[in-house]
Formats: structure tokens, C-alpha cells, sequence
């Protein structure tokens, strides 16, 4: 006897659906208990080096604002010279942006081990810290990272304490300590005209970065938050600190020395009475000996429940799994029979000629999706042949329509000829509206300059403290009116030199300049525009290069906004190049200034001159200027009888040329 497809697909469904069942239970609960067991233990491992390496990072992320300290030349040059006050006003500043949960404290130290400076101690200066075998090595050029606990006189003197600690206190910390040394980066022209002899080391000093962890517990809340579990830190006297705050657990006898002794990096340890396990790790100073241990707790209580929990519900399960899986075969069948026998039909139909017609099963399952093909394929073969009736009249309109169009293009051309003396007419009326535009921002950019630099000359007072202090956010938004003041300031300058230029009202002032020193210079004004845009500056200037005869400022204007653009334009670790040399056949000084960057268009290069014109135009571009410089560039070449052009290629960087006469 042959089954039908309903009966099929529920005996199927119904076979994999109790094999499914039965035979991972017959193995699931052994299984699983010695899994769990495995799992408290792997998670707990896990759980340890998720922790170590939070501390880690942490012991990474305290290097960093020493190490970028240690790099500002400035405070290289004020250290090397020793110049406490100047070291004070210059490491607030700098700690000004952290909070506690980046450091605690920070300690400046001079070549000498003497301190300089402490962020957090009123008693700042005069301490010999040359004795502290990490001090000591940093002042030989090593960078040290190290657990260290600190008594209460080195509380003290670190600004955790109100009052000097007598001999009975007990006061106690650990402080994860990072020691940079300060390389002189600079000559002897500098403060304190220091310079090492040759064969010395040039350490100037040394700055000391400490994060005390029983003062903060962001890092132990960071921990707890990544493991859920407890995360402690005790030291041979006690509990430190703890992500619980109600937490007061004290280490089982002689555990501190066993882990400090252990030979792998963590040690586990199961207290079975209190249901917990616990993973432990050395936190070890720059001798290698303990400072302190790292406890992580985790409750195993829920390992028995899950036991339980699994054998009950497997055996529950099993039961009702069985149970449901005829009737949901049942339905399931239906399910697919149905539109299946729907979809039979509706094509005997169509078949029949009746292209009308629709096979409605509702869904979005490949059944569905063959129904309305049929359906759309129907209804397309209706369409052509409707399409194929008509082609007929519209062959037929086409003709009397081509009849029509031959006399309207007769009238077009008279609508033209009139359209043509119109724009005649509109061009006078731009020319004229474009001669008031000029004046308008002409008149407009001279009035706003003054009270523009008024602006700018009060904010820049509010924020040098002339006024009282200000609090981070006012500063910052003051910052952000400075910053957007100054574009104006410029785009205002740009405006009153294009209106000079139109007006015939640019005066130059003549003399003889020494465009090889204008050349050299270059290097000194756009240092620390070059340095955070991660770009080289070369500039090559041929020997007695004669000086020409020009208006010194409206040369260097020049200069600086081609050397400007050129690092806009270049992304970080190009190279610009500037050249000046003679070209003695023509008697003329050729200067250039070449970069790397993103190059300009071919098609763009025959408008990069013109006012107010950028190659990047969407709105949300990327390099924002407003178009004029190297059209105010390009004016003030020609004042002085001189030519400029461009070479580029995109992608390979672009080439910017200017000649100027000797005389």
C-alpha cells in the first residue's frame, strides 16, 4: 500500500523528533555534571586572565600620559633646566583632563633624583628620590611598570594624607607606579643651557605616574563587571580594596605565601563549605617579589541546582516533546499539502486559457513564491497580447504626430531668437549686481573686522584666567568660539584682499627681499601644524639666490597659503618639498611647492584659481576652506608681474609653480 504525503511527513517528523530526544538524554546528565564541574574551573581561568589582562592594561594606559609628557619638547626644555615653577604650571596643565580613574598622583624628578613637582602634595619639592630602585632606573633610561606598596610616609608625601603620619600609624596603600625618563631633546640655547657631554646619557629627569588602588576602585569595578565576580586585592596586612563594598573576607592561613611561591602564573582554589571558588594571581613589584595578591570570587551554588534542574527537565521534556510532535506533524503537513493541491489546480486552470485567473496562497515560502510566478507569468502573456493590439493605432498616430512637430519647431526657433535677446539683457544686469556685490562685502568684511578682533582679543582674556577661572565645559566652549572667530578673522582678511584687488586699491611695498631666508623659515611657522599632521617638510634653496625687488608680506602671504594647502592636502606621513632657484636665462626667481597628497583632477586644474571654487563640493566634505586662497594667491603673484601653474596627478600629490622678475 502506497502512504500518502501527509502520512510520510508525519511519521518522518515523528521519528526524528523522538531520536532526537531520547538519545541525548541517555547520555546528557553524566555528561553535563562533569561538564559543569570543567566549566566552573575553565570559566574561573578565564575569568583570571580576563583580570590580568585588565591590569595590564591598565598598567599600559598609566604609561601613556607620561610617555606623552616626556615627549613635549617645551617641558623637555624646562626640565632640563630645571625650572620648578615652570614644571608646576606646565604638569597641571597637562593633568588638568584626567580624572582619578587615569592616575592618582604625578611626580616630576630632575637628572638628580630631586623632586621637582608633586600633583597632589602642598609639600611639593626638595625630596631626594634617587634611592628608589625605580627612580634609579629610570634616571639610566629605563622605563619601569610595577605593583609597589607604600607606607604612610610616602602616603604622605604623595598628598594621601592631611597630616604627616606619626610613628604609630599604620596607614598603608598599593599603587600600580609607572616610571618614563625625560630625554633632552634640545640644545644648549635652551633654559638652563644644559647638554650632555659626549658618551653621557642624556636623561634630564623623570616623571613618576601612580594609580592607588585603595583609593579607587574603577579598575576592580571594570573586573567585576567583565567577570562577575568578586575582585579583591590584599596585601600581607589585609584587604586593600574590593568591587564589593560590603565585602570584609580575610585570606586563608599561609595563602600568600603559597601563590606568591607558585610556579604558574594563577592558582584556583574551591571552598566547598561556602559553595564559592576563587582564582588567585601575585602582584609582583620591579624585584620580582609580591606586593600584594588579586583574589576573583565567583559562587558555585548554582552548580548543583543546574544539575538537578537538567534531570528533571530532560526527563519532563522527553515526555511532552513526544506528545506534541504528532499533533505539530499533523499541522505541519497540512500546511504543505494544502497549497500544494491549491497550486495544481490554479495551473489546470490557467492551462485551460483563462490567463486571468490567480492562485492566492498566502506566505513568503517557496510554495507562495511559485504561486505568484505563475500568477505574474499569466498576467504578462495577457498584457503582450493587449500591447500587440494597440501597436497598431499608435504606428498610425505617429505619423500625424511628426506632422505636428515639424510646425512647432517652426515656432520654437522664433520663441529662441526672442529667448536669446533676453539673456542679453540679464547678462548687463548681472555684471551690475555683481559690481554691488563687490562693494557690499567690501563695506561689510571692514565692518565686522573691528569688532570681530575686539571678540576675539576679550575671549582669549577669559580664557587666560584675566577674568577668574573658568570651568572645563566654559573653557571648552570658549575654545570653540576662538577657533571659529579666527576662520572668520581669515575669511574676513581674504574678503577686504579681494576687494583691494578689484578696486585697484592693493599697494605694494617694495624692497629687496631675501626669498631664501623667506624659504628657511617656512619650517619654523608650520612646525606644529606639520608635526600633528604627521607630515616632512624639505625645503632646497640654490646658493646665492639673488633677492628680488617685492612686497616681503604679500610674497610670504603667498607662501603661506600654498605651503598651507599643501598640508591640508597631503594625509599623514607625506612630504612636502619647497624650492627656490634662479633661472638665470629668463632673470627670474622660480619657487615651488610640491606635496604627496591627494592630487587635483585634470579636469578640475583649469578652475583651481578661481574664487571660491573647491574640488571637494558635496556638503559633508572633507577638507573645509572656503575657496579663496589660491585665488588671493594667484592676484598677488600678478601684482608683481609674476605667473603661477599648477601640476598634479590625484593620488600622486600635486605641483604648485610661481615666477617672479628680478626686478
Amino acid at each position: 500500500m502506497r502512504l500518502g504525503l501527509t502520512t510520510r511527513i508525519v511519521f518522518s517528523f515523528l521519528v526524528v523528533v523522538a531520536v532526537s530526544i531520547s538519545v541525548p538524554s541517555l547520555y546528557g546528565f553524566s555528561y553535563l555534571s562533569r561538564l559543569i564541574y570543567q566549566e566552573a574551573q575553565l570559566k574561573m581561568e578565564s575569568d583570571i586572565e580576563i583580570a590580568n589582562l585588565l591590569l595590564k592594561q591598565k598598567k599600559q594606559s598609566l604609561l601613556m600620559p607620561a610617555r606623552v609628557l616626556s615627549k613635549d619638547i617645551s617641558f623637555n626644555r624646562i626640565l632640563a633646566g630645571r625650572v620648578g615653577d615652570l614644571v608646576k604650571v606646565r604638569v597641571k596643565y597637562f593633568v588638568r583632563g584626567l580624572s582619578e580613574s587615569d592616575l592618582t598622583y604625578m611626580t616630576v624628578v630632575d637628572r638628580d633624583g630631586i623632586v621637582l613637582f608633586r600633583s597632589q602634595a602642598a609639600y611639593s619639592t626638595g625630596d631626594n628620590m634617587s634611592g628608589d630602585p625605580a627612580v634609579r632606573r629610570a634616571l639610566k633610561g629605563e622605563e619601569v611598570i610595577t605593583f609597589k606598596r607604600l607606607g604612610p610616609y610616602e602616603l604622605w608625601q604623595e598628598g594621601q594624607l592631611a597630616e604627616p603620619p606619626d610613628e604609630s600609624s599604620h596607614a598603608e596603600g598599593l599603587a600600580i607606579v609607572a616610571v618614563v625618563p625625560v630625554y633632552m631633546q634640545t640644545g644648549p640655547e635652551d633654559i638652563g643651557g644644559f647638554q650632555a657631554a659626549p658618551g653621557e646619557n642624556e636623561v634630564v629627569g623623570a616623571i613618576i605616574v601612580g594609580y592607588l588602588l585603595n583609593r579607587d576602585k574603577t579598575l576592580l569595578a571594570e573586573i567585576h563587571g567583565r567577570t562577575r565576580g568578586i575582585a579583591s586585592i590584599y596585601t600581607a596586612g589585609g584587604l586593600v580594596n574590593s568591587s564589593d563594598a560590603s565585602w570584609n573576607g580575610e585570606l586563608r592561613k599561609g595563602l600568600f605565601r603559597e601563590v606568591a611561591g607558585s610556579k604558574t602564573r594563577s592558582s584556583i582554589v574551591r571552598y566547598g563549605r561556602s559553595g564559592e571558588i576563587a582564582g588567585y594571581v601575585a602582584l609582583r613589584g620591579y624585584d620580582n617579589r609580591p606586593a600584594a595578591l588579586f583574589e576573583l570570587r565567583s559562587s558555585t551554588v548554582w552548580i548543583n541546582k543546574a544539575k538537578y534542574a537538567s534531570l528533571r527537565d530532560n526527563f519532563f521534556f522527553t515526555l511532552i516533546g513526544i506528545a506534541m510532535a504528532f499533533g505539530l506533524g499533523l499541522v505541519l503537513a497540512r500546511r504543505i499539502t494544502d497549497p500544494v493541491q491549491r497550486l495544481r489546480k490554479g495551473a489546470e486552470e490557467i492551462g485551460r486559457g483563462n490567463l486571468m485567473h490567480r492562485i492566492d496562497i498566502p506566505g513568503d515560502d517557496e510554495i507562495s513564491q511559485l504561486a505568484d510566478a505563475f500568477n505574474d507569468m499569466s498576467v504578462r502573456l495577457f498584457r503582450s497580447m493587449e500591447e500587440m493590439r494597440m501597436s497598431k493605432r499608435q504606428i498610425e498616430d505617429y505619423s500625424q504626430r511628426l506632422k505636428s512637430a515639424h510646425s512647432s519647431l517652426e515656432m520654437y526657433s522664433r520663441e529662441l531668437e526672442k529667448v536669446n535677446q533676453e539673456l542679453l539683457k540679464s547678462n548687463i544686469n548681472l555684471r551690475k549686481a555683481n559690481e554691488v556685490k563687490d562693494t557690499f562685502l567690501s563695506t561689510v568684511s571692514h565692518e565686522l573686522k573691528t569688532p570681530l578682533t575686539t571678540i576675539i582679543g576679550y575671549i582669549s582674556m577669559l580664557l587666560e584666567g584675566a577674568l577668574g577661572p573658568l570651568a572645563d565645559e566654559q573653557r571648552q566652549s570658549l575654545d570653540v568660539v576662538l577657533r571659529r572667530g579666527r576662520n572668520l578673522q581669515a575669511l574676513i582678511s581674504d574678503l577686504l584682499n579681494l576687494s583691494r584687488i578689484d578696486a585697484g586699491r592693493m599697494e605694494l611695498r617694495r624692497s629687496y627681499v631675501d626669498l631664501g631666508k623667506e624659504l628657511r623659515s617656512l619650517e619654523e611657522v608650520f612646525s606644529e601644524r606639520l608635526k600633528e599632521a604627521g607630515l616632512s617638510l624639505e625645503i632646497f634653496v640654490e646658493d646665492n639666490l639673488p633677492h628680488v625687488y617685492a612686497d616681503r608680506d604679500r610674497i610670504n602671504q603667498a607662501l603661506f597659503n600654498l605651503t598651507g594647502n599643501a598640508i591640508k592636502f597631503t594625509p599623514s606621513g607625506g612630504l612636502i618639498t619647497v624650492q627656490g632657484r634662479h633661472r638665470k636665462e629668463e632673470n627670474l626667481i622660480e619657487i615651488s611647492v610640491t606635496d604627496t597628497g591627494i592630487g587635483v583632477p585634470e579636469s578640475e586644474q583649469g578652475h583651481i584659481f578661481e574664487r571660491f571654487y573647491q574640488v571637494d563640493k558635496h556638503d559633508g566634505r572633507e577638507f573645509a576652506g572656503t575657496g579663496l586662497g589660491l585665488a588671493i594667491t594667484k592676484e598677488l603673484i600678478e601684482l608683481h608681474g609674476g605667473r603661477i601653474s599648477i601640476e598634479s596627478r590625484p593620488g600622486r600629490g600635486s605641483a604648485f609653480t610661481f615666477t617672479l622678475p628680478l626686478k
